[in-house]
């Protein structure tokens, strides 16, 4: 009785994984009697919408496309869009209509159906297709601010769709489909990432100061040296490496060396004579010494 209850709830861990990266797409009108139009399901992959949605477009002519997408877009959200719901329903085919997969698996690549489209159809020359990337609906997004940007995309197809249908000699195709939107957490991060470290400065004025200092002596130094106010300063205003304390240090090590010197040289000047050691040295003095 357990075994069938976890299998179940894994079942239903992994299904729900996997309709995260799920996006809703919309495409109408569409004629009910050709063959070749894709067919409204509650899930399909990405790749098999995208083949399909060629495939039709490239077998029936329209005179003009319009494809909007909207990255985070997801099937909950068309119940903020009473308008575009509205015209859907009221096509005169019915669910034949039109094309609507709530949960397609992956990101549907309009890119790639509009260069089809200009490919095989040529639409890019003449201006007929044109191409809308909505505000992104990223998942943390605040629900107020979802479903008002919601209905303004609604507004802005319910503009497009009224111009559309007003002018029966032309007929359109429209696309609406979602894709994944940008994690704002990465996006953070990686513009984190981006920024140059900084490093806090307690005195400020003072750090100006020293480059203030540091450009003047630079200009000195490359001035001559008739304009150059440094060359009648004093020798140790001058040079600046050659410090009092090592000027002194230099000095007396000099004079250690010379005591030094001359201590050595006088212990190796001293001389004795070989007289004087044979006489304290000699037989007749350990003579004398055993007396």
């Amino acid at each position: 009785m357990l075994l069938p209850r976890i299998s179940a709830l894994l079942l239903a861990a992994s299904t729900v994984h996997a309709l995260k990266d799920a996006y809703p797409f919309l495409m109408l009108p569409i004629s009910p009697d050709d063959a070749s139009r894709p067919q409204s399901r509650q899930i399909a992959l990405a790749a098999d919408v995208e083949a399909q949605a060629i495939e039709y477009i490239s077998e029936t002519r329209r005179d003009r496309y319009f494809i909007f997408t909207q990255p985070g877009l997801q099937a909950a959200d068309f119940q903020h869009m009473p308008k575009l719901r509205q015209r859907v329903s009221q096509l005169k085919d019915g669910e034949s209509a039109y094309v609507q997969i709530p949960e397609v698996i992956g990101c549907v690549r309009t890119e790639m159906i509009g260069a089809s489209m200009v490919e095989k159809l040529g639409v890019g020359a003449t201006g007929g297709m044109r191409e809308w990337e909505m505000v992104s609906l990223p998942v943390g997004m605040v629900e107020k601010d979802r479903v008002a940007e919601i209905a303004r995309t609604d507004d802005q197809i319910d503009r497009l769709l009224a111009e559309l249908e007003g002018d029966a000699n032309e007929p359109y195709l429209f696309i609406y489909a979602g894709n994944a939107a940008a994690d704002p957490a990465n996006t953070s991060v990686e513009g984190h990432r981006d920024l140059p470290y900084e490093m806090d400065e307690p005195y400020p004025s003072l750090h100006t100061d020293l480059k203030r200092d540091t450009r003047t002596y630079h200009i000195r130094q490359s001035n001559s040296s008739a304009e150059n106010p440094q060359s009648h300063l004093p020798l140790f205003e001058k040079y600046k490496f050659l410090s009092p304390a090592l000027f002194m240090g230099l000095t007396v090590s000099l004079i250690l060396f010379l005591l030094l010197y001359v201590g050595v040289s006088a212990i190796a000047g001293l001389e004795v004579s070989y007289a004087a050691f044979s006489k304290e040295m000699g037989p007749q003095a350990q003579s004398k010494g055993k007396q």
